[in-house]
């Protein structure tokens, strides 16, 4: 076998391969990691962690967070007054003074692919050219927060759930700031140790002594980057391997009452997760959630999701508000675009951009609050000063979470890059 190959196998065995490999084919295995001083793309917030949940394939608006005739739910009352959701979200909607509602978030993009971009970057595809390695905005704030984590390779941001569009992927800031992902829910930490055999500290050691003595004889010879970051992998698992912090992945560790109340669901196992990673105050969680394309079978299938889902959120957002946790967290909730308000024969409804909901709160975010609305169908907002584009939601998440909007950064093909597009404005009311 070749070396690369070799080497791979060597460290699988160190039990090392699931923080080493991202599985993100996207991220720059070339990206200089010697990045600029974070400082200069941050701004004062109390916020240590973003939670950003992902209704990944186009969520229902009108069938789940913006009642309306059409709606193939009932509507049912929310802690807000006056305030209605419909049945999916009826939990959820028990918690909702802790938070907030935003019923006009809109784009002109209604391909997945295309909307999936906007969402995670803020830049749409035809802006994007140009910029084959942009990040995820997660990544953005892992990057611009890096300093205030208490261990240097500890995961900055971690997904859990799906994988699509850019959730994970960081681009020209590097692998440091790739998203850690989380398959399994009940085991999020795996490869800790060799899959089978007999093992001990110090054989581990060898093994680890032996990789680093390969790749220093190597990089004598064939000096490169490429040398110095297959180092810092090998570094980074091995301190993550011994963090003493390693116990917040483990949701396991909570009382048989707290995980009762989130569910047993993946979903709701994932929003535990949320909520310790939280309290560690992990930059940047995202949790994906998909099956919301939802051309047919519409409501049995919004039933399906919201079953396994709803209890974990509710729980989430009763936690973060009861510890405190909400004061030093933004939680975010939202789709990469809504869905038409006509239910076709196949009960099935279509892309929709022109609108849909997002829910927002925590840190500087003002609560209990209703911004913009629709028309009498769901198709349009109605009031055009208060349209939310995705662009302006991503650069009010920069804003809230601590993160200038208008920072510049240089990538990995020495040009400056902006977090936010020119077009890009903050939405001032909700704080």
């Amino acid at each position: 076998m070749d070396r690369k190959e070799f080497l791979t196998k060597t460290m699988l065995s160190l039990g090392m391969g699931s923080f080493l490999f991202s599985q993100n084919p996207f991220v720059s295995l070339h990206a200089d990691e010697d990045e600029k001083e974070p400082e200069s793309i941050t701004l004062p917030s109390k916020v240590k962690s973003v939670i950003f949940i992902e209704m990944m394939g186009g969520m229902s608006h009108v069938d789940t967070l913006d009642p309306k005739p059409n709606s193939v739910f009932s509507k049912v009352p929310s802690s807000i007054s006056g305030l209605s959701l419909l049945e999916p979200f009826s939990l959820t909607a028990k918690q909702l003074h802790s938070i907030g509602i935003i019923r006009s978030t809109w784009s002109e993009d209604g391909d997945h692919g295309f909307a999936q971009m906007l969402l995670g970057t803020g830049y749409r595809m035809t802006e994007a050219m140009g910029f084959p390695d942009i990040p995820h905005f997660g990544s953005v704030i892992a990057y611009a927060k890096k300093s205030k984590l208490k261990s240097s390779y500890f995961p900055s941001y971690v997904s859990i759930g799906g994988r699509g569009g850019k959730n994970g992927n960081s681009g020209f800031l590097g692998i440091n700031y790739s998203g850690y992902h989380v398959g399994n829910v009940d085991e999020p930490i795996q490869h800790l140790n060799p899959s089978y055999g007999k093992y001990s500290d110090e054989r581990l050691l060898r093994r680890k002594d032996l990789v680093s003595f390969m790749n220093d004889e190597f990089s004598k010879t064939y000096p490169s980057k490429e040398t110095k970051h297959w180092k810092k992998m090998l570094m980074a698992a091995e301190e993550f391997r011994n963090s003493k912090d390693i116990d917040s992945f483990r949701i396991s560790l909570e009382d048989e009452k707290t995980k009762a109340r989130y569910g047993t669901t993946w979903q709701g196992k994932a929003m535990l997760l949320a909520k310790r990673l939280a309290k560690q105050e992990v930059p940047f969680i995202h949790i994906s959630i998909g099956g919301w394309d939802t051309h047919t079978g519409n409501k049995a299938q919004i039933t399906k999701i919201m079953k396994d889902t709803d209890m974990g959120i509710a729980a989430l957002l009763e936690d973060l508000n009861l510890t405190g946790l909400m004061k030093q967290t933004l939680f975010v909730l939202t789709s990469e675009f809504g869905r038409t308000p006509d239910v076709g024969s196949r009960d099935g409804r279509d892309h929709h951009p022109k609108v849909w909901s997002t829910l927002i709160g925590g840190g500087p975010i003002d609560k209990g609050f209703v911004f913009g609305e629709t028309d009498e169908l769901g198709a349009k907002p109605t009031k055009p000063n208060e349209a939310v584009h995705l662009r302006d939601l991503i650069a009010t998440i920069y804003k809230a979470s601590g993160v200038d909007p208008e920072g510049e950064l240089t990538n990995s093909f020495g040009r400056p890059f902006l977090l936010t597009t020119k077009k890009a404005k903050i939405i001032e009311d909700l704080f």
